[in-house]
């Protein structure tokens, strides 16, 4: 009698896998991830993808600022085209040495290159409208 009745326990309730009542048991009150390290890392992506996405984010903040320097008064008209289309050759290059994967060497000369846009854009914004 007493095995039928454990028998349709287990029935009743159904068999849970032991990691899943550790885990369970593991969660704090306000359901929080467990202590043993559920909270899942992302997959780092395509390097290619990251590296052009990264460069074209770097690019579209220094645009942004060349609008607000131009919304300002502090870069002319002509200025500001400038520097935007430095930014556009520099992710139309991004594009084109990430099509077979960057190298090194790319990758430095297109931070050099955006931290170059940033400078000019910087000392440019600084120095405000000079009499154009």
């Amino acid at each position: 009698m007493r095995g039928l009745v454990v028998g349709m326990l287990i029935v009743a309730f159904g068999a849970v896998p032991a990691s899943a009542q550790i885990a369970g048991s593991m969660r704090g009150l306000s359901g929080s991830p467990s202590i043993r390290g559920d909270i899942l890392r992302e997959v780092p992506g395509d390097p290619v993808l990251t590296q052009r996405v990264s460069i074209s984010r770097e690019v579209g903040d220094i645009r942004n600022q060349i609008r607000e320097g131009r919304d300002a008064g502090q870069l002319s008209r002509s200025e500001a085209r400038a520097l935007r289309r430095e930014g556009h050759r520099i992710e139309a290059v991004s594009y084109r040495y990430g099509r077979d994967g960057y190298s090194a060497a790319e990758v430095a000369m297109l931070r050099a290159r955006t931290e170059a846009l940033r400078s000019a854009m910087v000392a440019k914004r600084s120095q405000g409208l000079t009499g154009k």
